[in-house]
């Protein structure tokens, strides 16, 4: 090999994870039995991959037991594929290439987190790392020192490494740091001197409290979507997640400018909007206290289901149990004859004529016991298998019946809705045809762009009153089918899971019936194995078999 040739950069791959290991084994004995028996992949807790000249990661999603990872000092442009590492609590990056944070989002139980000496010039996509404690970022290319609050949501963060940073390069930095930071001890691997906070706190009094506030709006918004989402898990069972609230209506406004500007042209139609809004919200809530009580009565005709076909179960096992504990009762008589058998033969008592005989007989019992058995508990399970396609089919019947009766009842008020929703634009038709008279007359009247956009012109004003129109009507739309839809998934996912579910349950017990049998079969080909020359006779065995 040439020397003076460049190495190339390499990929993670199962020989260099080897060698790592085998490199950092124990010496001596234990050294020794590692290498010959080897440790498997998934229970690696600690690996250092460090001067390898790696471009890209890969090939790690097999130490899933990881909590130690060193790939300091390579060639890394992309941090990528550590997804499997959930177990992962150091993470060492520094001297790379990197100039994105991201991919990060799994480790979710990393504490030391280290970035040092690459190229990021932006401290993002960590969210989900809430159990940091050590972060080091030095010698980056942050530019915008607003980075530093990004790191204020982790409330256990201890010490920062910013340094060699250009927005690091101020000399009121470690000011600005350790007040926007509270919750950390350590700048630089240095104890946070208290004066420094108290200066900072002085001087980035106003940045602080916009930064509290921010804070609060953001905390707001995410404690409605997480009540948002808490509703919809609470309500997914009966289809009717958001309709309890005015959420839909809502929904209507949320992106229609032309409709919220409309609403705005008097008090008359503020007035027709606030009554809209009421009897809108009384129909969604008649579907959302409907769907509760629909969700109760599936739920309770469900339940008596399944109990019913448990029951049923339970006994047919019950019936086969004692079938079975009959069958090795006789089992047991046969088997205790042919040892006294072969005891009369051992002591020449029976000669191997009678021997065989009297072993015909008793092979001809055993075969018409395993047969009897083989019917009963075959009919048993046959009886089972017909007693679930017929409570399955009746079932089926009946839910398919409720959600059919509930989809219905739903529609109808969605009926009602679009109703609502047609009154109110022909309302509000007429009172913007009556208010571009007036606009047309006096073009100084006080009002928003918005509307001012709309009043322009006659067939932009019959756009825009369309055009809210076709937006409220489609959301009402989507709901009714997302409602419908879901019911629909229900019922199909539950019957065809039923069916399913018992074709494999009786499929299984065939066999174990099947099992149990030959597995008796073979005991009583062992036991008459004593007879003459160590083999029984053929035609006993051909009963046998």
């Amino acid at each position: 090999m040439d020397r003076c040739k460049k190495e190339e950069p390499k990929v993670i791959n199962s020989a260099m994870l080897i060698k790592c290991i085998e490199e950092n084994a124990p010496r001596g004995e234990a050294g020794r039995l590692q290498r010959e028996e080897g440790i498997p992949f998934d229970e690696i807790e600690d690996i250092r991959l460090e001067f390898q000249k790696i471009l890209r990661i890969d090939h790690l999603w097999m130490l899933t037991a990881l909590t130690k990872l060193s790939l300091s000092n390579n060639l890394i442009e992309h941090i990528e594929n550590l997804n499997e590492l959930v177990n992962l609590k150091e993470l060492d990056l520094s001297f790379n290439k990197i100039s994105k944070i991201e991919n990060i989002d799994m480790l979710v139980n990393i504490e030391i987190l280290s970035f040092f000496e690459n190229n990021i010039s932006k401290i993002e996509n960590m969210k989900p790392l809430t159990k940091l404690l050590i972060f080091t970022i030095g010698n980056n290319k942050i530019e915008d020192r607003k980075n530093v609050i990004y790191l204020r949501q982790f409330r256990y963060l201890q010490s920062v490494n910013m340094k060699g940073n250009p927005c690091a390069e101020a000399d009121d930095f470690i000011l600005f740091i350790t007040t926007v930071l509270p919750q950390i001890t350590y700048y630089q691997y240095k104890l946070v001197n208290v004066s420094d906070r108290e200066i900072g706190a002085e001087k980035y009094h106003y940045l602080l409290k916009d930064t509290l506030i921010e804070e609060a709006r953001l905390k707001k918004i995410q404690e409605q979507i997480e009540a948002e989402l808490a509703e919809a898990q609470l309500h997914a069972g009966s289809f009717v997640e958001f309709l309890g609230t005015d959420y839909l209506f809502e929904q209507m406004f949320k992106d229609d400018t032309e409709g919220r500007a409309l609403m705005a042209m008097d008090s008359n139609c503020q007035a027709r909007h606030a009554e809209y809004k009421e009897q809108f919200v009384t129909y969604t809530k008649k579907i959302f206290d409907m769907g509760q009580v629909q969700y109760i009565i599936r739920k309770t005709e469900v339940e008596q289901f399944f109990d019913c076909i448990n029951m049923a179960k339970s006994k047919s096992q019950g019936e086969s149990i004692e079938k079975m504990e009959a069958f090795l009762a006789q089992k047991e008589e046969i088997f205790a004859k042919v040892k006294t058998l072969e005891e009369n033969y051992e002591n020449n008592v029976v000669t191997d004529e009678e021997c065989n005989d009297i072993l015909q007989k008793y092979a001809d019992d055993y075969n018409d016991l395993l047969h009897q058995v083989w019917k009963e508990l075959m009919g048993l399970e046959l009886n089972l298998y017909e007693q679930m396609e017929d409570v399955i089919s009746n079932f089926e019947q009946t839910v398919t019946e409720m959600v059919n009766i509930f989809i219905e009842a739903a529609q109808g008020f969605f009926t009602e809705i679009r109703t609502l929703e047609t009154n109110y634009q022909e309302f509000l038709s007429t009172e913007a045809t009556g208010f571009l008279t007036s606009f047309t007359a006096n073009e100084h009247m006080p009002m928003s762009d918005e509307l001012r956009v709309i009043m322009s012109d006659k067939e932009v004003l019959t756009n825009a009153l369309g055009a809210t129109h076709d937006l409220h009507m489609l959301t009402i739309d989507i709901r009714e089918d997302t409602l419908v839809n879901k019911a629909r998934a229900w019922l199909y996912n539950l019957v065809s899971s039923l069916t399913k579910d018992e074709v494999t349950r009786n499929r299984g017990k065939v066999l174990e019936i099947n099992h149990f049998l030959d597995i008796q079969r073979e005991e009583f080909e062992d036991l008459q194995s004593f007879t003459i020359g160590g083999a029984l006779d053929p035609e006993v065995s051909a009963v046998l078999q």
